[in-house]
């Protein structure tokens, strides 16, 4: 295939889960695939100089809280706001990259359940290992996967990402799922 989109995300993003459960059907429409890469949101953050993501800002939470609401029932696909937001995601993603690029879609729609649908605390070694599994998240503490998730993050940073979800299809981005109709556009070839 010509194109492929990279679809950067993190558990901790709402945004990402919703984009999660879409981009598969645009990378097909598009006659694409999609390679999912796992990175640390906050340490885009913290390169990009972001110093309150909307859900920590107090006057911002209740509005993306309210959003959620109306995507989920727009789009039917559940959401329920965690009790722990933002939870620290750095086991979680490590575990991500330790797995293979195939298997990295079905895990990380297993974690972005567990923490937007069944609230559960994704920073929990063994809740992690209960839903990906044991071996997985011992791997995660291997040098070479932490090295993989930091390289995965400053790719991002280093090709223009500023939050989550962030899409590349070769040097064009899109940045939030509410972009992927766009994305599917550009594509096509329409836009």
């Amino acid at each position: 295939m010509e194109n492929q989109i990279d679809f950067y995300f993190d558990i901790v993003s709402p945004y990402s889960y919703v984009a999660s459960m879409l981009v598969e059907d645009v990378a097909l429409r598009g006659n694409t695939d999609v390679k999912w890469k796992p990175f640390l949101l906050g340490g885009v953050f913290n390169a990009v100089g972001t110093k309150d993501p909307p859900g920590v800002h107090p006057t911002k939470k209740p509005y993306l809280v309210k959003d959620l609401e109306r995507l989920s029932k727009h789009l039917k696909i559940p959401i329920k706001f965690p009790t722990d937001f933002p939870v620290r995601t750095v086991l979680a993603m490590r575990t991500l990259c330790g797995l293979s690029a195939d298997a990295i879609p079905q895990a990380a729609q297993t974690l972005f359940q567990a923490y937007w649908v069944n609230n559960q605390d994704i920073a929990d070694p063994e809740i992690v290992a209960s839903l990906i599994g044991m071996d997985s998240v011992e791997n995660a503490g291997n040098q070479e996967i932490k090295d993989k998730l930091f390289q995965s993050t400053d790719e991002a940073i280093q090709r223009g990402a500023f939050g989550a979800p962030t899409f590349f299809v070769k040097d064009e981005m899109f940045f939030g799922h509410d972009r992927l109709p766009l994305l599917e556009l550009h594509l096509k070839g329409q836009i």
